[in-house]
């Protein structure tokens, strides 16, 4: 009787060990489901973010536009725009560029670990000295991010057809 007694308690102990180790994977599948989800918006929303911030750039406001720029650019990207920097903003106001824009789509193309890779599409308006209306401008860009401090921070920036 009591080995008939181990017996079953043996196997309701191994039956509760398996269903613990099933709903602890599960939790976990959630949780890197759940953090992949937020990760994928943050890349999206930094990609969309720099790329609006370069084709809404204009003379009138290339100051604060570069700052915003700069901001969300780290590595080769941040050192990239930082040189060429003063002679960008100085054609913008040479040529008086009135440039505005917007994200309208982007898609995740790769996200592993602490780098991404968003392609982005935007449309905009440019009006210089040369125009006399604005004119209409499509684009398409490839960003590459690298989660830096818990930030997503553009390290590429490619336009794309």
């Amino acid at each position: 009787m009591r080995a008939r007694l181990s017996w079953r308690a043996a196997a309701v102990g191994l039956v509760i060990v398996a269903l613990l180790a099933v709903a602890a994977e599960r939790g976990l599948a959630w949780r890197d489901q759940r953090d992949r989800g937020a990760d994928e918006k943050a890349v999206v929303a930094a990609a969309q973010a720099e790329v609006e911030g370069l084709i809404d750039i204009s003379g009138s406001t290339s100051e604060d536009d570069m700052a915003r720029l700069l901001d969300g650019a780290t590595a080769d990207f941040r050192k990239e725009l930082e040189s060429q920097a003063d002679r960008l903003r100085k054609a913008l106001a040479d040529n008086a560029v009135e440039a505005t824009g917007e994200a309208v789509s982007s898609g995740v193309v790769r996200l592993d670990g602490d780098r991404a890779t968003v392609i982005v599409a935007a449309v905009g308006t440019v009006t210089n000295k040369q125009t006399e209306a604005p004119e209409p401008r499509n684009y398409r860009l490839k960003v590459d991010l690298l989660k830096t401090d818990d930030a997503w921070l553009v390290s590429g920036l490619e336009f794309v057809s």
